[in-house]
């Protein structure tokens, strides 16, 4: 995906979330995976929602590789997931 395709993507997902409020993540989440250099090309590589909102998320609507992205968040004790970590999530069959 090329540098511009993404960053307007970002910015198209940022103004919806500052418009209406209810982002969950953010749309420099979508950049930092794509600099990780993994394939992420909307918020469902992480959620099983199109568009998750803050007021509603639960843990149990992330994927697979979210709920692997939550718990090393959690056993790292961070704020915020080390998307470059996407890189070592193994996809299960």
């Amino acid at each position: 995906m090329k540098r511009a395709t993404v960053i307007g993507l970002g910015a198209l997902m940022f103004g919806s979330g500052v418009a209406a409020g209810t982002a969950f993540g953010t749309p420099q989440m979508l950049v930092e995976a794509n600099k990780a250099g993994v394939p992420a090309k909307n918020c469902q590589y992480c959620h099983t929602q199109a568009a998750p909102k803050k007021e509603t998320f639960k843990p149990d609507e992330l994927n697979d590789r979210g709920k692997f992205l939550l718990a090393d968040m959690k056993e790292r004790n961070l704020k915020a997931p080390d998307l470059a970590k996407l890189k070592e999530y193994k996809e299960t069959k």
